[in-house]
């Protein structure tokens, strides 16, 4: 595998909120869509993160595989994550070759994704090449959607990329949820989906 940059703004080396299943979840750094109501608008920036290489990267999955061994796949989120196509798509074939799934959240539809005329077209396409699940649409913060996991609003549309996944092996049972953790520093992390006023009642009583 090629040893490329990733510009990483927050890794999960476990969560059962991002995706079917327990999954290693990479945040990217980097958005230039900057959607309303967005739930990660300081990963929109391209100079935060931390750069990491993709040999980097697969060596944190396979030791938290190793630890976790529930865990079936990657989820990647943002940021925006085909703004990192050509990388991503590199890390993404990596994953899929040591028998773990893909997930990807896009703020781009697939029709996009698959333009031919866009200068990215190439980077673009090995990298939904290597996807088993992709979530497509910006967020419409004035659309929410609390029916389905995992996505942000009713456009939003999952496309079932391989065969590792279905609409009948991945809903049942599941519902939106957030996970908490608070560092010893004192520094709360939250990922997975909740309203505005959810959470903000969530943070008042911590």
């Amino acid at each position: 595998m090629s040893a490329i940059e990733v510009k990483v703004a927050s890794l999960r080396s476990l969560t059962n909120t991002e995706g079917p299943g327990a999954r290693f979840a990479i945040w990217v750094q980097g958005c230039t869509l900057k959607c309303s109501g967005c739930f990660n608008p300081h990963f929109w920036g391209s100079q935060g993160g931390t750069s990491m290489s993709t040999e980097a990267l697969l060596e944190e999955i396979l030791k938290a595989k190793a630890g976790n061994p529930e865990i079936e796949g990657v989820t990647f989120l943002g940021g925006e994550p085909f703004e990192q196509a050509e990388s991503l798509a590199i890390l993404a074939k990596a994953i899929q070759s040591k028998d773990l799934t893909t997930m990807v959240f896009s703020g781009y539809t697939l029709e996009e994704l698959t333009d031919p005329l866009h200068i990215e077209h190439r980077a673009r396409k090995a990298f939904l090449e290597s996807i088993d699940l992709l979530v497509d649409g910006r967020y419409e913060k004035e659309n929410v959607d609390f029916d389905r996991p995992w996505v942000g609003s009713k456009n939003q549309e999952f496309h079932f990329l391989t065969e590792k996944y279905n609409r009948g092996n991945i809903f049942e049972g599941r519902a939106d949820s957030l996970e908490i953790r608070i560092l010893s520093s004192g520094e709360v992390h939250i990922n997975g989906w909740a309203s505005s006023e959810q959470l903000e009642n969530l943070l008042e009583n911590l």
